[in-house]
């Protein structure tokens, strides 16, 4: 009968070899980073050109008598 492998926890806590968290974390971070500034430019450019009222429209006036 084979005894049960108990890990200590200095064990439990060893890093992965291959580095899968790293990489997990490190997308998350550049997809956080890009929706960020999508999220800024998509609110600085509606700002900048609602911002800006249309000129008012100019009235011609025929010549008076």
């Amino acid at each position: 009968m084979e005894r049960e492998k108990v890990l200590t926890p200095t064990e439990a806590r060893q890093a992965s070899p291959r580095r899968a968290n790293l990489r997990v974390l490190a997308t998350s971070l550049l997809l956080a980073v890009i929706a960020a500034a999508a999220l800024y430019g998509v609110f600085y450019f509606a700002d900048t050109h609602m911002s800006t009222p249309d000129p008012a429209p100019t009235q011609e006036t025929a010549p008076g008598p």
